[in-house]
This record gives structure tokens, sequence and C-alpha cells, in this order.
């Protein structure tokens, strides 16, 4: 117990316990300062399994994946898996699963509907069918999505594994869109997205979503941390130099066989030695004092005038009179008083529209198997 009370190993563990606090915050920051929560915006189903190809993991990691793309760009990608499209062809089949569910967002058409068909005849003949129907807004790109859609999913289609290449061939999708928004897609990542709403005064912009701590809040949160750490040695050591006071230094126990020297809480004293006695007076009696004090030639002339005469009602009356009231006005004349009032609100919220039931238009184009 003696090598905790020495104050350099206080000094270090305090040291130590802040660099651990800060290092766990480090460690559970976010990688950059407009790190995302993996809070969803939005509950939806974006994969259809009629056919009973797909996986449970697989069905999950697609919703993870979509809400994500979903909150920073609009886009979806649904996934359908049917026997067969009912003698309609598989591109009209997307085109009205793709409108009917409103996937992408309104304005963009940015959807995308993945459709498997397993026992459509394509076009070359093949008992199974696949095709991609982008919305409107990516006719454009539609050469490089047949080319992702070809690339990742005809060999597993063709190997009957329609679980792998529906998951490889999401995600080059969704590596394609981050690419071509600039954003950063994986499972349930929302950002902090900004967004601009009107109003009959003008425009405003508000964010959702989760904002990682700031410099300024981790610096904060040491400060606070560093001052509960404080706040707690100084409990400890009260209590350490009660109990050292209560076992070594009662009256009558002389000098402490262990010193101890506490932080906070003042430092023992050592007995004080006793006083000297007091010297002997010097010899014989005190002089007799002089009779003109209480004579009458001090009261008659000159002193005549200091018990009773003007000076003495004077200051009597001035003095006690306009000093006492004007003392008496300070301390009851007058008041001192204020207040700091106010209140400060401000909130953020906001809500992104769009998805199932309102969201892009499909028509034309074709993607699919060979």
């Amino acid at each position: 117990m003696k090598f905790f009370q020495k104050r350099s190993v206080a000094a270090l563990v305090l040291v130590l316990a802040v660099g651990l606090g800060l290092f766990i915050g480090q460690a559970k920051k976010p990688d950059t300062t407009q790190e995302a929560s993996t809070k969803i915006v939005g509950t939806y189903t974006y994969a259809y399994d009629y056919a009973g190809v797909l996986s449970d993991d697989t069905m999950e990691h697609i919703d993870a994946m979509n809400a994500s793309l979903f909150a920073q760009t609009g886009a979806q990608i649904m996934v359908v898996t049917v026997d067969d499209t009912g003698g309609e062809d598989i591109i009209a089949y997307g085109e009205r699963m793709g409108n009917q569910y409103g996937i992408g967002d309104k304005e963009r058409n940015n959807g995308i509907v993945l459709v498997l068909a397993l026992n459509n005849i394509s076009q070359g003949g093949l008992v199974g069918d696949y095709a991609e129907v982008p919305g409107l807004g990516l006719h454009s790109y539609e050469d490089s999505l047949n080319s992702i859609l070809y690339a990742y999913m005809e060999d597993s289609f063709a190997a009957g594994n329609y679980d792998k290449g529906v998951r490889e061939t999401v995600d080059a999708f969704m590596a394609w869109f981050a690419d071509f928004y600039d954003v950063t897609v994986r499972e349930n990542y929302i950002p902090a997205v900004p967004q601009t709403f009107e109003t009959g005064s003008g425009y405003y912009t508000q964010s959702t979503g989760y904002f990682a701590p700031t410099a300024g809040q981790l610096i904060g949160n040491a400060v606070a941390l560093i001052v509960m750490l404080f706040v707690v040695w100084m409990i400890l050591d009260a209590f350490r130099w009660r109990r050292y006071r209560r076992r070594y230094m009662r009256p009558g126990m002389g000098i402490p066989t262990v010193l101890y020297y506490p932080v906070f809480w003042g430092r023992p004293r050592r007995p004080r030695p006793p006083r000297p006695p007091r010297p002997p007076r010097g010899p014989g009696p005190r002089p007799p004092s002089g009779g003109g004090f209480g004579g009458g030639s001090f009261n008659g002339g000159h002193g005549g005038a200091r018990p009773g005469g003007s000076r003495g009602g004077s200051f009597g009356g001035s003095f006690g009179g306009s000093f006492g009231g004007s003392r008496g006005g300070f301390g009851g004349g007058g008041s001192f008083g204020g207040g700091f009032g106010g209140s400060r609100g401000g909130g953020f919220g906001g809500s992104r529209g769009g998805g199932f039931g309102g969201g892009g238009s499909f028509g034309g184009g074709r993607g699919g198997r060979r």
C-alpha cells in the first residue's frame, strides 16, 4: 500500500487513465468527421424470390445495400425471381414491376429491376432467361449495365447457382452507382445527407443522418473525462487523509511513524514546541498618574467644550445622522439585481421521400441473356 501512496504513482495512474480513455474514444470514432451511422432510413423489401432460389442472407444483403444507395442517391435495385413470366416478355415484365413498385427516384428515374425467369426461353433458345431493366434516366448507360449483367450473371446462372449470380450482380451494380454518384455504398451505411427545402420566405438546408463527433467534441469529452478523474482523485485523497489522521495523528501519539502527504487536503503538521514562560515584570510599583486629567483647570477651559459643546453635538448629529443615513440608504435604498434569460432552440429534422409507390418510370431498353 505504501507504493500507491507515492505522489508520482498517483500522477502516473491518472495519466494512464486519461490516455486509455482517449484511446478508446479514438478507436470508436468513425473514419472521418462525416461518417454515417447504421441507422436505416425507411424499411423496404427489394428482393422478391417467387422462385425460391435466394438465401435469406442474400436477400438481407440486398435490402441493406439498397438502404445505403437509396439514402444517398435515390437509386434502388429490385430483384425478382419467378418460374416464368406467363408468356409476357421479360423486359415488359420488368418494366411493369418497376412502375408498380416505384423503383428509383421520381425525378432521376434511376432504378433497376433485375428479373430471373428460370423456365423462360431466352433469345438464344436456352432454357432460362434473365434481364436488367433500367429506369428512363439510365437508358444512355444501358450498354455498361448490360456488360455488368452478363459478366457477373451468366456463368452462375448457367450452373444453376442463382443465389451467387444475383448477389455478385447486385454488388457490381452497387459499385457502378457508387462510382457514378461518387458515394460510399455498403450495408446500412447512411451518412448525413444535406437536403434543401423550400419555404414561403426562401430556401433552407438541413442534414439528416448522423454526424460523427467533431474535433471540438472530442476535446470536450477529454476535458470532461479529466475533470471526472480529478474529482475522483480528490475524493480518494480525502478518504486516505482522513484514515491516516485517525491512525497516526491522534493526540498523544507523537511524531507519526508513517508519513503521508495528501495532494489536496493539507499537510501533516509537526507538533509545536511549548511556549516559553512569560518574562517577570519590572521591579517596584507603577508611578502615579498626573492630576491634571481630572482637575478643574482641564475641565474649565479647553476641556469644557469637548464633553458638551458644539463639537460633540456636531459629530454626534452630523456623522451619526448623515453618515448613518447615507449608509442606511446604501444598504436598504437600492437594489442590485438582474438575470439572464432566454431560450435557445433548434432542431434537426427532415424526411426523405421516394421509394416504393412513387418512384421512377421504366420503359424501353433490353438487357438479358444472349
